[in-house]
């Protein structure tokens, strides 16, 4: 660089294009650190991790976010934090409002994060059968929480706290001796927990943080296997980047806590994919900081975080190799915790059995009073065993699979 473009450069940084900081953003984030500061201090409570992200075993990179999930010695809790202010309501459907507006959250959402927990769990090794998941919707801030605002046919697995004092008489509350975690258990689900990782995040020169997932690219992936965070500065003053040129580095820390010192072209970009899915470009000389929020996709398949536990009448396993002719289930089969992916109103409850095969328990099998029940009985990310009834070909490599709830 000569010295004009020298000038160029530092007379840019006068003329950022930055993004607006979004202080409702920043007051929840807040908000939800306020909540689990307070909540690490319950007795009963092991663990709590802030912003996890969760996956679907059927593939792909979409994940759900849960503001807090807390791990008692009986039961995980799902906690959704709202810091809304004025009146709270709920509609027919169940949808939050906030002095009339429509929030756009509903109980439904903790419930597809249930069922993706304890199907990526299961997937991973983790013994899932008796394993208790709580829902909870809680209210931060000073709103009034009309009694419209409920769990509606959920009963005793979920749960909305006005306030925080209200959360907190809900973490006294026992799940039961039979959903007592042990050691095993709970060194498993912690080693999960800490594979989920969270959102990428950048902070912009004004303050402003933009969170979504860092788009694949050579230096971004090294970036992302190495380093946690990288803090962005030019070390050169006014007239030594005039004369010189920009020292422009990054200060990395690795996910081992070591420090790292590398030279950083300050006008290169990286692109960041927001929550919505829009993308937008950065230059680095824009940025004070760039976080990691996880170090590898996880392979849930690849894992086995407890030992396998032998059971009789279990599902059947595929051919050494994966022969496409060899059915993954039987039947009469006993898939013991299958979960509730979708409640069909012309065929019936959709379940998924593992992350290849999902089964039906048609709606012309139950019961009038049962199918009539179907919102209480069967809800999205409830887990159950059911049996195998019916194993038909679909396709080259697919398989109709029809059960019954053994419940």
């Amino acid at each position: 660089m000569g010295w004009l473009a020298n000038y160029r450069w530092l007379s840019s940084l006068r003329e950022q294009d930055l993004p607006p900081v979004d202080h409702a953003k920043r007051a929840a984030t807040k908000a939800e650190r306020r909540v689990a500061k307070r909540v690490r201090k319950h007795p009963a409570v092991l663990h709590v991790h802030h912003a996890v992200r969760l996956t679907k075993i059927e593939g792909g990179k979409g994940r759900r976010e849960v503001d807090l999930i807390v791990v008692m010695k009986d039961r995980i809790l799902l906690i959704e934090v709202k810091h809304f202010n004025g009146k709270i309501t709920m509609d027919d459907r169940g949808v939050l409002h906030q002095n009339g507006i429509n929030r756009g959250w509903s109980f439904s959402k903790l419930d597809d994060a249930s069922k993706r927990l304890r199907d990526t769990m299961q997937l991973a090794g983790i013994h899932v059968e008796k394993m208790e998941i709580h829902s909870i919707l809680a209210i931060s801030g000073k709103a009034s929480v009309e009694d419209s605002v409920s769990t509606g046919g959920r009963l005793m697995d979920a749960h909305v706290a006005k306030n925080t004092d209200d959360l907190m008489k809900i973490l006294k509350r026992s799940a039961g001796s039979d959903a007592v975690f042990g050691k095993k258990h709970l060194k498993a689900i912690r080693t999960f927990f800490d594979h989920c990782g969270t959102w990428d995040s950048l902070v912009a020169n004004n303050g402003a943080q933009r969170e979504g997932d860092v788009r694949s690219s050579v230096f971004a992936d090294g970036w992302r296997e190495r380093f946690q965070k990288l803090v962005f500065k030019n070390e050169r003053g006014w007239w030594a980047s005039l004369l010189f040129g920009p020292l422009f580095r990054a200060h990395a820390t690795d996910w081992n806590g070591k420090h790292t010192v590398l030279d950083v072209r300050p006008q290169q970009e990286i692109e960041l994919i927001a929550a919505g899915g829009k993308s937008a470009a950065y230059r680095f000389d824009h940025l004070s900081s760039l976080s990691f929020g996880y170090r590898t996709f996880p392979d849930w398949a690849g894992m086995k975080l407890m030992k396998a536990r032998k059971q009789t009448n279990s599902p059947s396993k595929k051919l050494e190799g994966g022969d496409l002719n060899q059915p993954p289930h039987k039947k009469g089969d006993i898939v013991r915790s299958a979960t509730v992916s979708n409640v069909d109103e012309r065929y019936g409850v959709f379940f998924t059995l593992d992350a290849q095969n999902s089964g039906l328990y048609r709606k012309d099998r139950m019961e009038q009073a049962e199918w009539d029940m179907r919102e209480g009985l069967y809800r999205v990310g409830d887990s159950m065993p059911v049996k195998v009834l019916k194993v038909k070909r679909k396709g080259p490599s697919g398989w109709n699979i029809e059960v019954v709830s053994e419940d």
